[in-house]
Parts: C-alpha cells; structure tokens; sequence
C-alpha cells in the first residue's frame, strides 16, 4: 500500500536526519516520500473524481503531504534544513493517524452531499484552509522540539532565538493561507446558503484560531512575547486548531460543515 510505503519513506528521511551528515540522503528520502504521496492522492482524485480533501481521512493526508511540500519549498528558498526536520515529523503524525486510527478516519471514498459538489471551490476553500493547517503543524513540531531540547538538552539563548525565527516564518504562511480559506469559504457560503458568515461551529473557530495566530505574529513582531514564552504560546495555539479540525466534528457534531469530513461527528 502507498500509504505504508510512504511511512517507511518518512522514517528513514527522519532516521538519516539523525544518523548521516549528509543532507542530501534525508533529502532523497523526502523527495521519494512526496513522489509516492502524489500518486497516492492523484489515484484517489481519479477514482473519485474530484479533490482529495472531502472527509477527515483525506484531510489529514492532505495536511501532511501538503506541509511536506511547503516545507522542502521554504527549506529550499531559505537554504535552512530544520523545515525539512519539520516536513518530515508532522507527516510522519499524519501518516500514523491513517495507519492505526482506522476508526477515526476511513479510506473510504463516499457520495458527497450536493453543496461540496462544486469542485471549484471546494478545491480551493477546502485545500488552502488545509494547507494553512499543515503550516501552523511545522511551527507546532518545531516549538515542541524547543520545549523538549530545553528541558533536556544544553539550549542556549542564541539557539532559541534562531528557531523562533523559523517559527515565526512558518505562522506567517499558515496565517495568510487561513486568511485566504476563511474569505474563499464566505464567498462559498453565499453563493451555496446566501450568506457570507454565519457563526456556524467551523466557521467561529476558524476565526477563533486566524485571530489566535495574528494575535502571536503581532505580540512577537512588536516584542511583547519574549523568546522563552514564544515556543510555549505556539505549542499551545496549535490546540485551537485541532478545535476547529477535529473537535468541531468529533465533539460539537452539530453545524453546516459537519457532514462528510468525519465518521464520528454529524453528518
């Protein structure tokens, strides 16, 4: 299976990260690990015949993948392998989320209800909030990966500051993409049920969690969080998103977009 074999791929990028001194093995592990996904998502996309993020399973696939690419992207540009450590880790979440939670998130391709037929923007509401998730998991994995050096590893002051930096790079990606699927998805909503805002579930906490973010982006661009707290403050802020992703489907249940994205919440 491509998914299985993708998780392999994962391990070993991350395992060659720790164990080689040459970047470019890590790097052709994840270039491979990209390569298996994309025919993975290209063969669902042609079986079903439309974008590959209309339940919970493809989601999380979707944000994993998609995280990968974005971070060997900014890696690239930036000439910082750390993105490539971040790509890698939160992929390797997601690809052990569709492993083992089986009955939290299943393969399987279902009807769609009519309003998430428009392939448009459900290709581009859906994927670029999904995206945006991906995003803010890179600045999650790095600042957990601060927390944890911290506590049990020589980290210095200087250290701390220049992984903030790559922190703070990834917020600001996964914060304008949100932005971006929050005003796609109102436009969406007037044009399916005439209105652009509603207050539904899923629509409060993707506001809730854009103005979570933008409050850190401000707070660190103005210095009012300070390097200690800023890995603490992001590490918990990605909690807001699991909220808005998982939580309004698995525990509120209730609200327009509850249908089709999970088999525990509402359909």
């Amino acid at each position: 299976q491509l998914t299985r074999i993708a998780f392999a791929l994962t391990l070993l990028g991350l395992a060659a990260l720790v164990l080689f001194k040459k970047f470019n093995i890590a790097l052709g592990f994840a270039t491979l690990t990209v390569i298996t996904q994309t025919v993975y998502i290209a063969l669902r996309v042609y079986i079903s015949g439309r974008a590959p993020i209309t339940n919970m399973y493809e989601t999380v696939i979707f944000s994993g993948y998609g995280a990968l690419v974005l971070s060997m992207i900014i890696g690239h540009l930036k000439g910082e392998k750390t993105y490539v450590y971040m790509g890698l880790a939160y992929n390797l979440c997601t690809l052990m989320m569709i492993t083992f939670a089986t009955n939290m998130v299943s393969p399987s391709i279902s009807p769609l209800v009519p309003v998430l037929r428009d392939n448009f923007w459900l290709s581009t509401h859906v994927t670029t909030i999904i995206m945006s998730y991906g995003a803010l998991a890179l600045s999650w994995i790095l600042a957990n990966t601060i927390l944890f050096r911290r506590a049990f590893t020589d980290f210095s002051d200087k250290d701390e500051t220049y992984y903030n930096d790559l922190i703070y790079t990834t917020l600001k990606y996964g914060t304008i993409m949100l932005a971006a699927g929050i005003i796609l998805g109102g436009v969406w909503a007037d044009y399916s049920w005439g209105r652009f805002w509603g207050w539904d579930p899923k629509e409060t906490w993707s506001l809730i969690v854009l103005c979570i973010y933008m409050a850190i982006l401000h707070a660190k661009y103005t210095n009012w969080i300070n390097n200690a707290r800023f890995a603490s403050l992001v590490a918990g802020a990605f909690m807001s998103v699991m909220m808005a992703w998982f939580g309004v489907n698995y525990i509120l249940a209730t609200g327009l977009h509850s249908y089709g994205f999970s088999q525990g919440g509402a359909y």
